[in-house]
């Protein structure tokens, strides 16, 4: 079985450690293509924009061939078992990354795959994202600053709140998350180890010096009919110019995008000087190609 990036606890922190140094490396020059000949496939059965652009691009510039399958033109959408789908994948691709609604069907692939497969988004997880702009806030700060910042998430307890919430275990990240009760990310499956990730229900008092400052859409994509409750469930956790006053002058705002403006963050903020949501949308290509090497580079060895 091939090493596999399902989720961020699959790494530890000399791996993630060697991930940074890579999307360092692959920012600051362009890549050899030592990829050629592989194909990697690229599994999406929800929408996507940054995610999908910037893997296929990190493919392409890895030297090694993109191939997007559509669910929908797959026997998958017959009927066909993710069993017997990830057989056939091995036999045809390097290497998969894969979007889905459920983290099962991710550990399923990879329970019948020979290839890395790697986790684009699921209910319960974003890893690539997370590491990426874990990799931003180390670009704004540094690695030595990591352990001593306050990141403050405001909102869901969703798949970003979860792979935050185990990064920060991981590299001992002061994290807040602040959310509405019963909105809490699922810590029971993340097995934390450490005490440096809390909640805070009250978001005056999460903001106060809060170094970096993150938030997501209140409504993820297959929740939506629930986006009447949660808007009003949500509406005090709005990042604007009243959350951000509290924050520590020098704060980063950071969003993983699309968002919603004037709903989970206001346009101001977003819009500021302390705004690094382009940044982390440009990193992604970077940490997709780090990634992408780090497994490759495995299943190689």
């Amino acid at each position: 079985m091939a090493r596999s990036l399902l989720s961020v606890s699959d790494l530890n922190i000399k791996e993630l450690e060697k991930i940074f140094k890579k999307i360092n490396g692959f920012k600051k020059h362009r890549p050899k293509k030592k990829y050629q000949e592989m194909s990697v496939g690229l599994l999406f059965e929800k929408h996507s924009t940054r995610t999908r652009l910037s893997f296929e691009v990190a493919i392409s510039r890895l030297g090694a061939n993109p191939v997007y399958i559509n669910k929908s033109d797959t026997q998958i959408s017959r009927g066909e078992s993710i069993a017997e789908t990830a057989k056939i994948f091995s036999l045809y691709l390097d290497a998969l990354v894969y979007r889905t609604s459920d983290q099962k069907n991710m550990q399923d692939f990879h329970k019948s795959s020979s290839i890395p497969i790697v986790n684009a988004l699921s209910d319960l997880e974003h890893p690539t994202q997370i590491i990426s702009d874990i990799y931003t806030i180390i670009e704004c700060y540094s690695r030595k600053m990591l352990d001593k910042l306050k990141v403050v998430y405001f909102g869901d307890g969703n798949n970003i709140a979860n792979s935050l919430s185990i990064i920060a275990d991981i590299l001992s990240i002061n994290l807040v998350i602040c959310c509405q009760k019963g909105y809490e990310p699922k810590f029971s499956s993340s097995n934390l180890k450490n005490s440096n990730v809390s909640i805070e229900n009250n978001p005056m008092k999460a903001a106060v010096d809060a170094d970096v400052i993150y938030t997501d859409v209140w409504t993820s994509m297959g929740m939506e009919k629930e986006e009447k409750k949660r808007k009003k469930d949500f509406k005090n956790y709005q990042v604007n110019e009243k959350i951000v006053s509290l924050a520590s002058p020098s704060y980063v705002f950071m969003h993983c995008l699309p968002a919603h403006l004037n709903e989970e963050v206001s346009e101001n903020v977003i819009n500021s000087k302390n705004s690094v949501v382009y940044k982390q949308a440009e990193n992604k290509v970077y940490a997709a190609m780090a990634i992408l090497d780090f497994l490759l580079g495995q299943s190689q060895a």
